[in-house]
This record gives C-alpha cells, structure tokens and sequence, in this order.
C-alpha cells in the first residue's frame, strides 16, 4: 500500500515499487494461480501506467489497479470458459511471501468468491463498499462471504492445531 507519498507528485515508477507485491499477493489469493496473478499484475501496471494521470488522481490507485486486474481476470475466465466449458481448478506455487502452509492450504479450500474477497478485504484492505464494487457484487454479500471465509479457516486452523 503506499503510505507517505502525496499522489500529485507520485511518479508511476515510484507507484509500481509501493504497489506491485501487494497487487501481486492479493491476485494470488484471489484467484489461486501464480502465473495468471503475475500476468494480471503485469497488465493492470501497463494499463495504470497508460492512464498515469487519471490513475495518480484517483483517491485510491491501489483499487484502481485491483479493479483492472479482477476485470481482465474475469474476461479471460469467461473467455476460456466460453471455448472450454469448465475451468479446472489449478494447484498453484506458494506466493513468494510468508505465508504457513497450513493456512494456505486452508485459503486454497475456500470457494473462489470467498478467496476473492478475503484478497480484497484482508490482504489489500479494501472497505466493504469497494471490495463489492470490484467484484460486482452486494456490499452485505462481501460480509456475508468475508465472515464464512473467516469461519472456516478458523475452523480449519483449529482442528489442526488440536490434532
């Protein structure tokens, strides 16, 4: 997240570097795909960086970016589900980042709009209003969502920590 900068002076390369590994981690959440998450990220930054001053204006670049990049995601998936019929899940790499086996096994199991918005809410902080704004969804379905994804990690977590 940037933190520190005033967005009027924010060079896009100063943009990247704040913005890129949070961009990057919460796409991999979200979706589940390292590959896809890299080159989601890589288009959202050459599209922010083709609207730079459209983008620096906005009250929240950081959601902006997200936005683009959920959106290619879901034009690629309706695409290839159109010319396929049915993705397949994919088992994917760990981020690179600090993340326990444990719990990302359990991220791993949530269903895909609850990733989605764990992604949005917990890893790039995104409020309520905005998280349903990206995925095109209701804000109470977000806290609907957010609060069975935290049940069930919770839940998750637990019983292996009892085992």
């Amino acid at each position: 997240m940037i933190v520190g900068y005033l967005m009027d002076e924010m060079t896009f390369d100063a943009f990247y570097r704040a913005s890129k590994d949070d961009c990057f981690r919460a796409l991999v959440v979200a979706i589940g795909d390292r590959a896809e998450a890299e080159d989601l990220t890589a288009e959202a930054f050459a599209r922010a960086l083709e609207r730079w001053p459209q983008v620096r204006s906005h009250p929240r670049p950081e959601a902006w970016l997200m936005t683009v990049a959920m959106n290619l995601h879901r034009d690629r998936w309706r695409r290839a589900r159109r010319s396929v019929g049915s993705l397949l899940r994919r088992n994917v790499d760990p981020p690179p980042l600090p993340i326990d086996a444990r719990l990302l096994a359990a991220i791993r199991g949530l269903a895909d709009q609850q990733r989605r918005v764990l992604a949005l809410r917990v890893v790039l902080d995104l409020d309520t209003v905005r998280t349903a704004e990206v995925l095109g969804i209701a804000p109470g379905t977000v806290t609907a969502h957010l609060h069975r994804a935290l049940s069930v990690l919770r839940d998750v977590l637990t019983k292996e920590e009892l085992s």
